[in-house]
């Protein structure tokens, strides 16, 4: 779905579909978000939140019937300035989340790497390093949870340049190890595109 120019949900299968013709698909890669960041970070709580809206709007409806009428615009006025303190703020960094699951991604390249960061609907950020740039690549492996459900952080390095350009850190990331293997295959095989 395209909204705007800087919000379109079908833009990383564009960049990946331009790179697989210019570089074939075997040397191309996707880095994205696993299965943990999904499920944890936006299945759940909206599951969460949609139970408590249910208990909210029964409590309500409980309790305005037992409301004189001439305290009912009251009720229902403090009862929606807290629905819209608590839930409308809980939505929207939801969708910040979802936003950031499907348009936040890293493609590899054997000559460059790109990282697109969806900021918000209306802004997002990407930079293109160069291979040659590219300092080194760790997994960063910590917590109990992480190794139980495999999801880590993978941090590439690079040349200094300006403050956003010299580290990408791009965290829950299923199977990092094999992730890491699969780019610096990619990168190893740039030798032929020179």
């Amino acid at each position: 779905m395209k909204i705007l120019s800087s919000f379109d949900s079908k833009f990383k299968q564009k960049i990946l579909d331009k790179n697989i013709k210019k570089y074939w698909k075997g040397n191309v890669f996707v880095i994205s978000h696993g299965n943990f960041y999904y499920y944890f970070y936006i299945l759940l709580p909206i599951v969460f939140s949609t139970i408590w809206l249910i208990f909210y709007i029964i409590v309500f409806f409980y309790l305005l019937s037992s409301i004189s009428y001439d305290f009912r615009t009251t009720y229902i006025l403090f009862w929606l300035i807290i629905f819209l303190i608590l839930f409308v703020p809980l939505w929207f960094k939801l969708f910040k989340k979802y936003v950031d699951y499907i348009l936040d991604f890293i493609i590899i390249t054997p000559k460059n790497l790109i990282h697109y960061d969806q900021e918000w609907i209306l802004s997002r950020k990407w930079r293109t390093i160069d291979v040659e740039k590219i300092k080194t690549i760790t997994v960063n492996k910590s917590w109990l949870l992480r190794s139980m459900f495999n999801f880590w952080n993978i941090i590439i390095l690079t040349e200094w340049a300006e403050l956003w350009e010299w580290e990408i850190d791009f965290y829950y990331i299923d199977s990092p190890e094999k992730i890491k293997n699969i780019i610096v295959n990619i990168m190893w095989d740039r030798i032929e595109w020179d």
